[in-house]
């Protein structure tokens, strides 16, 4: 595992107003060899809508494994795993979601989107819990377990959420409200 470049990508904040494709936030990746920042790249995704995959393939050329937090970013935009052209990958939840709650909101509001609907249905109701050094944690991935698991826990220094999640939440979360306020 040394020398991997691993990717933590989260996605920023966003008012409630820019629900509905009415904006966009920040998708942040944090790439890590150990646990030294490499890079920081992001790019803007729009609220509700369809571009998080390519928008997750533009920030993580050169990523060995990316680290999700979660399917779905910016409101109900989601990356569709199917489509994930460069490399390995392991969607991360320090809890189970609520998959009734959010098929509900998904029916709710994305009816007519049956692809976005069994992309993000498929990961969540295949999540596999796996027990970790820090507590159980959910995961869907196209690695084997053992590495994921191994993957994680190493990451795991201060909590449950793996370093590289950590950082890139922190960061997305900063850059999209300096971006709010600054324009």
């Amino acid at each position: 595992m040394k020398d991997l470049l691993v990717c933590g990508v989260d996605d920023g904040y966003f008012p409630l107003s820019y629900k509905g494709r009415r904006g966009k936030t920040v998708l942040l990746s944090v790439m890590m060899s150990e646990y030294k920042l490499v890079d920081v790249n992001f790019s803007f995704i729009t609220i509700d809508g369809d571009d998080c995959t390519d928008a997750l393939i533009q920030i993580t050329p050169e990523c060995n494994i990316i680290l999700l937090d979660g399917v779905i970013f910016g409101g109900f935009n989601y990356i569709s795993v199917d489509d994930i052209k460069n490399g390995r990958y392991i969607i991360f939840y320090s809890h189970k979601p609520n998959l009734t709650e959010i098929l509900r909101a998904l029916n709710k509001h994305f009816s007519y989107d049956k692809k976005r609907i069994n992309s993000i249905v498929n990961v969540l109701s295949n999540l596999v819990k796996l027990p970790t050094k820090r507590g159980e944690v959910f995961i869907y991935s196209n690695l084997d377990k053992v590495l994921v698991k191994l993957l994680i826990e190493k990451y795991q220094l201060f909590s449950k959420i793996p370093y590289p999640l950590s950082v890139s939440h922190e960061l997305a979360s900063s850059l999209s409200r300096f971006l709010l306020t600054s324009f």
